[in-house]
């Protein structure tokens, strides 16, 4: 409530200064000087990236407060930084995606210990060159989470959306290369539906895939409609959610109280919390 009446503040202010230029314009075009009206452009600019700036300062400081606020509510030993992120070699570790990102942007960096499990998250952006057209591509926009869930577990294992696989050959050509292969069955026939998993060969897994984590995985996949990958190395367990719409990112024209904007957030860090929850209580 509070950057709500910021937001309306801003915005008056944005509407003041643009009827004055307004009436500053319609001045000195009937003036009839063209040599003074081609100088208009200047204080039109400068308004444009006053109010850029400013608009800058409020979304900024949006974002935070309300992150630390749910964190707050959901367990206050969660710690928050805003401008850092995960690791490019902790993203590179999990195996996820068959690419090392050309750039690599990170925000939001959230960290904490459920029980005996560490765990962080951020929200990344991953850009590579596409050989065939020969320039930078998105290749992820969301929410990456790392949890290391302390366990004898030794091996290597990948889940992604079956309606991506052709994007993913090379990952499973590596795990094929060295005798692993293709889960068919998980025990739950609507995740085997929406989802290929590989893994090494030789793997003790159902101590690693436990219904538990698969539900999870896959209610969350349903309901949100979001695409979802994970994986395993040893003991470290790896997920991204891709998220094409910043969350929590604030609006100026519009109004910030809506309980959904905070929901969605909510939801997702419910999501990775239960998980490690879960974790420690069945190990």
């Amino acid at each position: 409530m509070v950057f709500e009446r910021q937001r309306k503040q801003l915005l008056a202010l944005m509407f003041l200064g643009t009827v004055l230029m307004l009436l500053l314009t319609i001045f000195v075009l009937n003036l009839d000087m063209f040599a003074l009206s081609i100088f208009l452009f200047v204080p039109w600019f400068f308004l444009f990236r006053f109010y850029q700036h400013r608009s800058d300062i409020f979304k900024s400081g949006f974002k935070p407060i309300v992150v630390s606020s749910i964190l707050e509510f959901m367990d206050s030993s969660l710690t928050y930084y805003h401008k850092d992120f995960i690791s490019k070699d902790t993203f590179l570790r999990s195996g996820i995606f068959p690419i090392n990102p050309e750039l690599y942007y990170g925000e939001d960096y959230i960290m904490g210990k459920i029980g005996e499990i560490f765990f962080e998250m951020c929200e990344l952006e991953l850009y590579h060159t596409n050989k065939v057209k020969g320039k930078l591509d998105k290749w992820f926009e969301g929410i990456f989470f790392h949890a290391n869930f302390n366990t004898t577990f030794k091996g290597r294992i990948v889940m992604i959306p079956r309606s991506e696989w052709q994007f993913f050959i090379p990952i499973m050509k590596e795990y094929t290369k060295y005798g692993g292969y293709e889960l068919k069955n998980t025990g739950n026939a609507v995740f085997d539906k929406e989802f290929i998993i590989y893994l090494d060969r030789d793997i003790h897994y159902r101590e690693i895939l436990t219904p538990e984590l698969i539900t999870a995985i896959n209610q969350y996949h349903i309901n949100s409609g979001k695409k979802v990958y994970a994986s395993f190395y040893n003991s470290h367990f790896y997920m991204a959610i891709n998220e094409p719409q910043n969350l929590l990112e604030a609006s100026v024209l519009h109004s910030n109280l809506n309980f959904e904007l905070i929901a969605a957030y909510y939801r997702e860090l419910t999501l990775f919390t239960q998980i490690v929850k879960d974790f420690d209580i069945t190990h």
